[in-house]
């Protein structure tokens, strides 16, 4: 059953990893849309990635978090995505839909003091179409602009405590991945009037395929009985990745049966993506409330807040015999808090009430995008919330995450577009049961 589970949820990934990620036209600069980087729990949380970190969540964003597994319990994520996005601009609206599969990841500890986490998660999509016709005095043209395809990241991540006591804990991590995928832009024109359908195609597709590597740190100090506090921090540095540029334009009499497309030039030019300097520093803060009594139980709630900022220096690029193309930098403050009614799950499992084995998540997000108009930056701010549900039957680690956001993208002038959107994020953590260890070591006598 378990290798069956495993076969189905790769194939699955296989398949949707080549689908639209995005819809917005912003996405059409550079490289596309840069994952801002959340699973179900921390989008739920104002998407603060760096600091969430403890034995019952694979944070492959933080990979200093692989040490805080729990030994002999094997975390195997996966998420699914899906967007309503609402745009309007000048009194034009439209409505557009996205859905994905966004991770899939593998985690375990290794030894005592480390651990280890593989995967592929996305690094940058590409997905918008939009188009505008014109009338030349004589015939009406129509030109469509699209674009779509992403970029990957195949990775594999190592976390080590050099500090591991019951009141401290310090842990080093380093995810080196794989970077792969394509994105493409295309501009079409074609003759609307009459049926020949004539027209032309100007194709870039830029090809990414490049090694990547990320660095992250945390430290969790406890500072009284009820009191725990947590910094991270994560870094990826400056790096170049090998890239290809096509540039192509082709002429028809039918635009829209390629086989017939006449070539009129295709030039490949070989040159390199720079990945500016980005990085997260943030906190979380851990309180136990005061235990309440029943008549045979004890209630544990605890609550927890976190806080991160991210910046990134942007995006740049070098080709021979190309125009060179630039992303500037953008920011992110994100906020989230969390509520558990009861610390202890596993302890008081059957004397819990349903809502009382929930855990209750909220958050804010405010980022700035490495765009403008007028002078006018854009932003991207939304509210989040969710609720993770813990699969208790086996006595496992497992979980199902929800998370919601409600969010709007803009400029907040009227000549601008506007992007209202509604976002939902499922998560499923497996792991097994204390009676099925998965990796277990065995001795013979």
């Amino acid at each position: 059953m378990r290798y069956s589970l495993t076969f189905a949820l790769g194939f699955l990934i296989n398949v949707s990893f080549a689908q639209v990620t995005t819809t917005h036209p912003l996405s059409s600069y550079g490289i596309g849309e840069t994952n801002t980087g959340s699973n179900a729990i921390t989008s739920a949380l104002g998407n603060v990635n760096s600091v969430w970190i403890d034995s019952t969540n694979v944070n492959f964003f933080n990979p200093s978090s692989y040490s805080r597994l729990s030994k002999g319990n094997t975390l195997m994520s996966l998420g699914i995505e899906s967007r309503f996005s609402f745009y309007e601009q000048q009194g034009v609206s439209e409505f557009r839909t996205a859905t994905l599969i966004d991770h899939f990841s593998l985690a375990f500890k290794t030894t005592k003091r480390s651990g280890l986490a593989f995967g592929l998660k996305p690094y940058a999509s590409m997905g918008y179409e939009f188009s505008q016709s014109l009338f030349t005095g004589l015939d009406s043209i129509r030109y469509t602009y699209s674009g779509n395809g992403n970029i990957q990241d195949a990775f594999l991540g190592f976390g080590f405590a050099p500090i591991a006591t019951k009141r401290s804990h310090l842990s080093i991590g380093v995810n080196a991945a794989y970077l792969f995928g394509f994105v493409t832009n295309e501009r079409r024109s074609e003759l609307i009037t009459g049926d020949s359908g004539q027209g032309g195609l100007s194709s870039d597709i830029t090809r990414l395929s490049a090694f990547h590597y990320q660095l992250a740190a945390h430290f969790e100090q406890t500072i009284a009985e009820r009191h725990s506090l947590l910094i991270g921090f994560t870094l990826d540095p400056a790096q170049n990745f090998n890239s290809t540029l096509e540039n192509s334009l082709y002429t028809s009499a039918n635009i829209n049966s390629p086989s017939i497309f006449d070539t009129i030039f295709s030039l490949n030019s070989e040159g390199s993506i720079r990945a500016l300097t980005s990085y997260e520093i943030g906190f979380k803060y851990k309180y136990y409330l005061k235990e309440t009594k029943r008549k045979t139980t004890t209630r544990r709630p605890n609550i927890t807040f976190a806080a991160s900022y991210k910046s990134n220096q942007g995006v740049v690029s070098s080709y021979e015999g190309s125009e060179a193309w630039s992303v500037g930098a953008s920011s992110a403050l994100c906020f989230g808090m969390s509520y558990s009614p009861e610390t202890r799950l596993f302890e008081n499992v059957a004397t819990l009430k349903m809502l009382e084995k929930l855990n209750y998540r909220i958050g804010y997000f405010q980022r700035m995008l490495p765009f403008s108009s007028n002078g006018i930056s854009y932003t991207d701010r939304g509210t989040t919330f969710g609720i993770g549900i813990p699969i208790l039957a086996q006595m496992s680690l497992s979980s199902l995450n929800l998370a919601f956001v409600l969010g709007q993208k803009g400029t907040g002038q009227e000549a601008d577009i506007e992007e209202q959107y509604i976002g939902f994020k499922f998560g499923v953590v497996f792991s097994p049961s204390n009676f099925e260890k998965w990796f277990r070591k065995r001795k013979l006598d």
